[in-house]
């Protein structure tokens, strides 16, 4: 992120370490009452997603990207200002029917060069979990959730004890078990103050 709250936000899903499973997941109806989404319909979700980032104001230079033989997708785009972050957080939940924004918002003040993510856990996501068959839930065990925040200004201290300040200390990365994540054990909550 930039000094003037502008910048770039990338989202991957990196489902490699398990691209057999989940190949063979794909060519399945549903997996303990979820319905598994076809190839066609990934495409056409990201099409839809990215549609609308398009119109949404603030956000430009939408890209996105989906290898269905790695079991990888990204999608990223440029932000004007933190509260165009959170739209795209809100535009991305409305079209995904999962309340993102409820668990997760951003605020940057440039004068005190204070960034701010608040992070609450999602109950929804807790409860999908607990719905899955053991053998499901196993799947999540080697999975991980990793944030990385880069700015111009060196960072002086992070407020999450799981966030690791880079060696040039112009970026931050917390990377938790995705399993603690859902269950709500670890927060991803994080102040990040910069040097003025």
């Amino acid at each position: 992120m930039h000094n003037n709250g502008a910048g770039t936000i990338k989202a991957t899903m990196n489902l490699s370490k398990s691209k057999i499973k989940v190949a063979s997941l794909m060519k399945l109806d549903k997996v303990d009452g979820i319905k598994i989404p076809k190839q066609a319909d990934i495409r056409a979700e990201m099409a839809t997603i990215v549609s609308i980032l398009q119109k949404t104001p603030g956000i430009s230079n939408v890209q996105h990207s989906l290898d269905f033989t790695n079991f990888i997708g990204t999608l990223s785009c440029n932000f004007t200002s933190v509260e165009a972050l959170n739209t795209f957080t809100r535009t991305l939940s409305k079209q995904l029917d999962v309340d993102m924004n409820g668990y997760s918002s951003f605020t940057y003040q440039p004068k005190t060069g204070v960034f701010e993510r608040k992070s609450n856990p999602n109950p929804e996501a807790k409860k999908k979990l607990e719905s899955l068959s053991p053998e499901s839930k196993k799947s999540f065990s080697d999975a991980y959730y990793s944030a990385i925040y880069r700015f111009d200004r060196p960072i002086n201290s992070v407020s999450n004890s799981h966030a690791k300040i880079s060696s040039n200390k112009k970026a931050t990365m917390l990377k938790v078990p995705a399993l603690q994540v859902i269950e709500g054990r670890v927060n991803l909550s994080n102040r990040i103050q910069l040097s003025k």
